[in-house]
């Protein structure tokens, strides 16, 4: 068993924005205990949030809606603490996040329908097997993929669990698999002879590789894992 070394082009840029977050707190602390003024709210847990989901939307281009809800949870219950109590937005605070997460998912399966049909257009071999688009909310979702011309998907589970086998299935070049866990894990068993490149931001969570070390043999199958994880995980698993 060992942790996943994520591989992407800006491997800095993670380190600089948690760099520089951590050096804004120990100034301002240091100011605090100078007898410096600065509001409590300033040091509380929901700008914690807020901090970590600006930092996740820097790393992701803004692109997902994982930074959204950290960022959006903060500010509920910031604007909580700061203004007084009948105009608490906390009562408000699951029909927005289900209205967020709704709007994402209808603009996400518009967006993937869009480019599946240009893919179908493009290549008359493909079709609906080599693709996966699974939604998972509140639940479990196991699936079994048969295609031997996998060519990619995007597989978005919000407080449930989603589990994805591969080792029936083939790919032939790179191949792009998106995920999105908040608050959830993803399962993904893949063959041994698969590589794996792994390009997903994670906030209080991890990916884990539970593969067992493949012989070295070159192959130019290569499956790659991008999106978010927060609060959650994804664990890589071969038989």
């Amino acid at each position: 068993m060992r942790r996943y070394n994520r591989h992407h082009d800006s491997s800095g840029n993670g380190g600089l924005w948690a760099g520089l977050i951590i050096l804004c707190i120990g100034i301002f602390i240091l100011l605090k205990k100078m007898g410096i003024f600065f509001p409590d709210w300033i040091f509380s847990w929901p700008m914690i949030l807020i901090a970590i989901g600006f930092v996740m939307g820097v790393k992701g281009k803004f692109q997902g809606v994982a930074w959204f809800i950290v960022t959006f949870i903060g500010c509920i219950f910031l604007v909580g603490d700061i203004v007084p109590y009948d105009w608490n937005m906390r009562r408000f605070f699951w029909p927005a996040i289900l209205i967020v997460i709704g709007i994402y998912l209808i603009r996400r399966a518009t967006s993937k329908k869009q480019q599946y049909e240009k893919i179908f257009s493009a290549d008359d071999s493909a079709n609906q097997d080599d693709f996966i688009q699974a939604t998972t909310l509140f639940s479990g979702t196991n699936k079994v993929v048969l295609s031997k011309n996998f060519l990619g998907g995007n597989v978005t589970t919000m407080f449930g669990g989603t589990e994805l086998n591969f080792s029936q299935a083939d790919i032939n070049g790179e191949v792009i698999l998106e995920i999105t866990n908040l608050f959830a894990g993803t399962e993904i068993i893949v063959p041994s002879n698969w590589n794996v490149k792994v390009d997903i931001n994670t906030v209080f969570g991890g990916i884990e590789d539970k593969r067992l070390v493949p012989p070295a043999i070159p192959t130019d199958k290569t499956l790659i894992l991008r999106g978010s994880c927060t609060f959650g995980g994804v664990d890589l698993k071969s038989y």
